[in-house]
């Protein structure tokens, strides 16, 4: 039945007695009820209750329907069994026997309320966070052009926060910053707001204000901080440097360049504040009489007390000879033959490990032939025990009274078994992990082992939930639980971000499977930590040695493929290695290049289709859905499913939906002079929206073909509408306000609810095809469609039915009352000729 693929929660209860005569899959699992059918939902869905619910919207929608009003009731849950919180929308629908029953539609909301909640407040100072931020100004920059008046930008920094939190700790750091932003915010007017970039950075946005007013209310806080210096509050000085740059409304500007302009201005600031202070120090100095003298010392016993009072390594070298001199521990180290070495970079050379030569020969050429004046880079170099050792070399240039490279000097940082320990969760870090495959290939190489990383599916909801501290200790409880159930053969190694490795020694597949059973079962539930709930499921990747690779850099490589693989076919499971995988991965780079060549040669073999969308009580022609296609040379014509995915991970996206927005709303401009309500539908990528210029780039495209605002609808699908909801709505509101469409695409196919619909401004709900298949076979997906379709008309939405393919799905879905059909029934999507002769009858004369 359709309802039971739906993400959401649905049941249908009989109106008198209250018992439940269906409920789908995702609530029974939810709710951890087999059959609830035949007991009353008040008894299944609540605790405590001895009777129907209190606040239950049965009766409301009785009397609605007996007043004939349309019976539905809109309403936000506290559920008393699971204690989560719910957005249900309930009505009356026709059952299967002819009777009224209640419907219920319910999505879970507990996270999404949380996370709406912190999502646009920096938690230490109470002020916008830097998203929030952005999006406001981008619509305030929009609203000044609008109102013709001026708008200032004012970016500050705390001065000294380093010396704060390095001096009297973070804590106290933070305590600075947070009276800085409450002083701050007690002096903006209503109209005014202010957001926190990051760090001791933050942004005041002044509304009708040109740079001398906002200079003056600067001047003002400026004051306001001053008068608190002294007594016991701080014992410190809280002062900060700003810069002010003001958008006229005649000249179109960007949040980007804006806040670019401010901070060019703060660093003037800055630069002068120093040289102010600088001078004042010379005066000082110059008053007193105690400017510096000469400090005489020996050279060489200077060298031999700084090398005896640090554990690092301190060296100095004659470049003009290549001599260099080294501490006694670092020629005992790494056996170098001894403190004075002759042409060091031939003895050095070889030690230094062949993955990090070329980068550390390339930085000291930099210094030897002049072109740089210091170097800071980290590599390998084997010590005398034959173990590969990180080193940080850090290292100073001077030259001569001619300008030529004379000495050089610095410090060589001995991280050795530091930088193997991944600090946060205890485990041996990739470094380690690397040195230990080469061992076990050099010293077994007829032993096969396996390679399985294992990556945390939709970690990053768990940071945007809650925060990265406690993200960070999700990862700490996540090694430990793997950590617990490993056999004797496998070790356990964190990687980058929210990865971690398994090394099998000697084990098949089938073993690894088996573990990977087990460690999918321990995080199969919901977790907790801390009094916070979060659900996170593990992916795996595995290669094995030999068949696979016969080196770490091939084994690694090629269990990331297979990691990969897992995470775009449904995540939550483990994938093997094979040579099909490798095939999908030589093919998807190949398309990727392919589409940049195509896209760099003026958008070469890229093209648009067209396909109808029509009223669905007339079949009369509304608009078109404007497609994406690509065809090339080697792979013929390739499914958008396959080449958009690659568009977005690329960033290719970005110019390329730039590209189909201008071809589609050009050939808008064609048709409109034969049918001048015809609406084009265009298709974006989440990353085109999210771009600060993204309103100012659709209005200067339809400027430029003369389109109305109002003959343009852009789609987005429902999943990003749900993840983004608050980040989203700014920008669309701003866009509606223009006069473009904006509608939902594939509704029904995440875990959006209604409430999405209600908050984002969209005006059109395209409600996906997997509703409509199978219609034909089940009457009651009918009267379900019929029931989506009236919840989107009572928010005020539009709706558009797509997939519909034959004349028996048609009738039964006309019923439904949508506006807009779109399917295979009125039509393919065709290039622009077979479009105008089928749909606008334009013959070629």
């Amino acid at each position: 039945m359709l309802m039971d693929s739906i993400y959401a929660n649905l049941y249908i209860t009989d109106v008198d007695t209250y018992e439940v005569l269906y409920m789908n899959r995702i609530m029974k699992e939810m709710f951890q009820v087999e059959h609830p059918e035949g007991r009353p939902c008040w008894q299944v869905l609540q605790k405590g209750m001895d009777g129907p619910c209190p606040f239950c919207p049965v009766p409301k929608l009785l009397k609605q329907q007996k007043e004939n009003e349309r019976p539905i009731v809109k309403w936000m849950e506290e559920n008393t069994l699971l204690k989560r919180s719910y957005d249900n929308y309930d009505t009356l629908i026709e059952w299967v026997d002819g009777r009224t029953v209640h419907l219920q539609h319910s999505v879970d909301v507990t996270e999404q309320l949380e996370l709406t909640k912190e999502a646009r407040i920096d938690e230490l100072t109470q002020m916008f966070n830097r998203r929030a931020g952005k999006l406001l100004l981008a619509q305030r920059i929009s609203e000044a052009r609008r109102a013709g008046v001026p708008l200032s930008v004012c970016l500050y920094d705390l001065d000294g926060l380093k010396y704060i939190n390095d001096n009297y700790g973070h804590i106290e750091g933070d305590r600075a910053l947070s009276f800085l932003a409450e002083t701050v915010l007690q002096n903006l007017r209503m109209e005014d707001f202010a957001f926190r970039m990051g760090g001791d950075e933050f942004v005041i946005v002044f509304w009708n204000m040109g740079s001398g007013q906002a200079l003056q209310a600067m001047e003002d806080i400026t004051r306001q901080i001053e008068q608190t210096q002294g007594g016991d509050y701080f014992e410190y000085v809280i002062s900060f440097c700003y810069g002010i740059a003001e958008a006229v409304p005649s000249e179109e500007n960007t949040v980007s360049e804006l806040i670019a302009r401010a901070d060019h201005a703060m660093y003037e600031e800055k630069r002068e504040r120093h040289i102010r202070k600088a001078e004042q120090k010379l005066l000082g100095a110059q008053s007193t009489g105690r400017l510096g003298r000469e400090f005489p010392y020996d050279g060489k016993q200077l060298y031999r007390a700084l090398s005896e009072s640090t554990d690092d390594y301190i060296y100095i070298g004659n470049m003009k000879t290549g001599t260099f001199r080294y501490p006694a521990a670092m020629v005992k180290e790494f056996e170098i033959p001894g403190e004075i070495v002759e042409n060091a970079a031939a003895v050095w050379g070889p030690l230094i490990h062949p993955h990090d030569k070329k980068d550390f020969m390339s930085a000291n050429q930099e210094v030897a032939d002049g072109r740089a004046e210091c170097h800071n880079v980290e590599y390998r170099a084997k010590n005398r025990k034959g173990q590969w050792v990180w080193l940080r070399c850090r290292g100073s240039l001077v030259r001569d009274k001619h300008g030529n490279p004379d000495m050089f000097a610095g410090i060589i940082t001995n991280l050795g078994i530091k930088n193997r320990i991944d600090h946060l969760t205890g485990l041996y870090n990739k470094i380690q992990l690397e040195e230990e495959v080469h061992r076990q290939i050099r010293n077994f190489p007829s032993v096969s082992f396996g390679l399985l990383i294992l990556g945390m599916d939709d970690f990053k909801h768990i940071n945007d939930l809650y925060n990265r501290e406690f993200g960070d200790e999700v990862l700490r409880i996540t090694s430990q639980k793997i950590r617990s159930i490993l056999p004797g053969n496998a070790e356990l190694y964190r990687m980058d971000g929210d990865e971690f490795c398994l090394l099998f020694r000697g084990s098949r597949p089938e073993k690894i499977r088996s573990l990977y059973q087990r460690i999918q079962e321990v995080f199969r539930n919901q977790q907790q930590y801390n009094g916070n709930k979060y659900y996170c499921t593990v992916s795996g990747g595995v290669s094995f040695y030999p068949q696979n690779g016969k080196d770490y850099q091939t084994l690694i490589k090629y269990a990331a493929y297979a990691l990969e693989f897992t995470k775009h076919n449904g995540k939550n499971r483990v994938t093997i290695f094979d040579e099909q995988i490798l095939r999908h991965r030589k093919r998807e780079l190949d398309l990727n290049e392919l589409l940049r060549e195509s896209m760099e040669a003026s958008f070469r073999d890229y093209c648009l289709y067209y396909q109808p969308q029509v009223d669905s009580f007339t079949g009369e022609l509304k608009g078109a859905e404007a497609l994406a296609r690509w065809r090339n040379e080697k792979y013929g014509e390739v499914s958008p499913a396959e080449f958009i995915p690659i568009l977005e991970q690329s960033g290719m996206i970005l110019q390329v939906g730039r590209w189909i927005t201008e071809e589609a709303v050009r050939q808008c401009s064609i048709w409109r002079k034969h049918k001048p309500d015809f609406v084009m539908s265009i298709n974006l990528s989440y990353l085109q929206v999210v771009e600060p210029d993204f309103i100012q780039h659709i209005c200067q495209v339809a400027g430029k073909y003369g389109v109305p605002c109002q003959n343009l609808m852009f789609e987005l699908t429902e999943t990003y509408f749900v993840k983004e909801r608050e980040y989203l709505k700014g920008i669309f509101e701003c866009a509606r306000e223009m006069g473009f469409g904006i509608a939902m695409d594939d509704f029904g196919t995440g875990y959006s609810s209604l409430g999405v619909l209600k908050d984002i401004p969209v005006n059109l709900v395209k409600i996906d095809q997997t509703f409509v298949r199978n219609i034909s076979q089940d009457s009651f997906d009918a009267t379900f469609i019929q029931f989506i379709v009236r919840l989107c008309h009572n928010v005020g939405k539009r709706v558009c039915l797509e997939g519909v393919e034959t004349e028996e799905e048609y009738q039964i879905v006309k019923k439904s009352g949508p506006e807009y059909i779109q399917g295979y029934y009125f039509g393919r999507p065709v290039p622009v000729k077979e479009f105008e002769e089928k749909y606008l009858e334009l013959r070629k004369a």
